[in-house]
């Protein structure tokens, strides 16, 4: 019971702040996009006192953080899409999890590009699925990464995965077309 407590609290604080992030994507990229037809140019431009003025005009919401860097996470996108992209929301979680389980455990590389590169791992990163992949990210798979980067995890055990029966560990569950496995 107390656990289920803690969990809704967390998808609760999760919600909030997604609903801050967006919110402070729409002010301030919104703000910035009425007064130049090109809104990451305009971006550029921006100094401190022009910040220091919007959150003196309460124009401005401090911006959400994610705990890695916009490249990992495009990279992390990529490569979910690459892998299930075709799976659903869930689906692409669920792939996302056996990367961040890969991550946070100490038999595989410590990071998202460590784990995604490593040798043999994620066939679309040697036979160009990633590549195509890079154009093709949707906003669902962003957001299916960044959901499981905040926690909770859908899985926090999961560490293969595979369209042809579970390979590797021991067969957990499938879901969709994917086996996976611990």
């Amino acid at each position: 019971m107390r656990r289920k407590v803690k969990e809704t609290i967390q998808m609760t604080l999760i919600g909030v702040l997604l609903g801050a992030g967006v919110m402070a994507s729409f002010l301030f990229f919104g703000l910035r996009a009425k007064a130049s037809p090109s809104v990451f140019s305009d971006l550029a431009s921006i100094d401190r006192q022009e910040i220091a003025d919007m959150r003196a005009s309460e124009e401005w919401v401090e911006p959400w953080t994610l705990p890695i860097s916009q490249g990992e996470l495009d990279l992390f996108a990529a490569i979910v899409y690459a892998e299930a992209g075709d799976q659903g929301q869930y689906g692409m979680r669920l792939v996302a999890d056996v990367i961040l389980n890969r991550v946070a455990s100490p038999a595989w590389p410590g990071s998202i590009t460590e784990v995604v590169y490593q040798r043999n791992q994620f066939s679309p990163v040697f036979d160009g699925g990633l590549d195509r992949a890079w154009s093709r990210v949707t906003q669902e798979c962003y957001d299916a990464c960044i959901m499981e980067l905040m926690g909770p995890r859908i899985d926090y055990n999961i560490q293969y995965f595979s369209m042809y029966g579970c390979a590797n560990g021991v067969f957990a569950f499938q879901y969709l077309d994917h086996y996976f496995g611990y």
